[in-house]
């Protein structure tokens, strides 16, 4: 998982694909209610709204503090 230090806070970075370098929004678990839980992603806007789009309600998030 990729960091960047922002007010000597490690704040992590977006992970979609591994090409995207801004700052995560949200964390996301997208297999949460199958049988096999698949972990977690850190989303930027962008990629959350992408994802949120494709999987709709099914898609389980918190918010990054």
């Amino acid at each position: 998982m990729r960091f960047k230090i922002v007010n000597h806070r490690r704040i992590p970075l977006c992970d979609y694909l591994g090409k995207c370098k801004n700052l995560a929004y949200k964390e996301v678990y997208p297999y949460l209610g199958r049988k096999r839980f698949g972990g977690w992603s850190y989303l930027c806007r962008k990629h959350f709204r992408k994802e949120r789009k494709r999987l709709g309600k099914n898609l389980v998030y918190c918010g990054i503090d």
